[in-house]
């Protein structure tokens, strides 16, 4: 992850299968660009898994910080579609979307692994910020075996329930949002599957006060750095 990272923008969703291909191609030469090119934005990274027949897409969009996710320029683009994206926005379903704050990043900086796990998280009723057990979280996961980073975010719904003209357009993907996700990227894929339930009991029994919900493995697709 960009060591400049202070937040960012976590997506999953699946695709109309016959819509896939022509999904993949904006994605890759207009919407990223589009979204990378906005001030404050550091990169964006998209990530696939075919096998999950829910949410098979993956994306980060990494932020300086949090206010960069609603601000003018980003809104401007999220009420200004372009056409390819109109003509694109049908193909999402099973939408889930949430802006995090950074809380903490263990690992190589500025190193990115061609696998990745996500594990949404849920806060139980003691949870609070503090940022010393995050980062005990945080670098406990990374001296496993195989891991090149590991970030915690704690997402802000408020950040991305603001109405915007592209929004309405995925109205029918039926969009969740979550309360915070690990992001553990990794050189192998075998190796992060190998590590998943050390990662579980890692979170679950640390002192963060969060749970592990859901955990997904993806592989690189595309990134587009600033």
């Amino acid at each position: 992850m960009d060591k400049n990272t202070g937040a960012f923008l976590a997506i999953w969703h699946c695709l109309i299968n016959e819509e896939k291909a022509e999904w993949e191609r904006w994605h890759t030469y207009e919407h990223i660009q589009e979204r990378v090119a906005i001030p404050g934005f550091l990169g964006g990274r998209r990530y696939m898994n075919n096998n999950y027949k829910k949410q098979s897409c993956f994306t980060i969009y990494e932020g300086k910080n949090l206010a960069i996710f609603q601000s003018a320029p980003y809104l401007e683009r999220l009420n200004n579609p372009t056409p390819w994206t109109k003509t694109n926005a049908k193909s999402f379903i099973n939408f889930t979307r949430g802006a995090c704050k950074c809380v903490s990043i263990s690992g190589q900086k500025n190193g990115y692994g061609g696998s990745i796990i996500t594990i949404r998280v849920l806060k139980d009723k003691d949870f609070k910020h503090d940022l010393k057990y995050f980062d005990q979280l945080t670098s406990k996961i990374y001296k496993l075996n195989g891991i090149i980073s590991s970030a915690l975010g704690i997402c802000h719904t408020e950040t991305t329930s603001t109405e915007t003209k592209e929004r309405k357009l995925k109205k029918s993907t039926k969009e969740t949002s979550l309360e915070g996700v690990l992001l553990i990227e990794g050189y192998d894929e075998l190796i992060l599957r190998e590590n998943k339930t050390k990662i579980e009991d890692i979170i679950n029994s640390s002192s963060t006060n969060l749970k592990s919900q859901k955990t997904q493995f993806y592989r690189l697709s595309y990134i587009q750095k600033k």
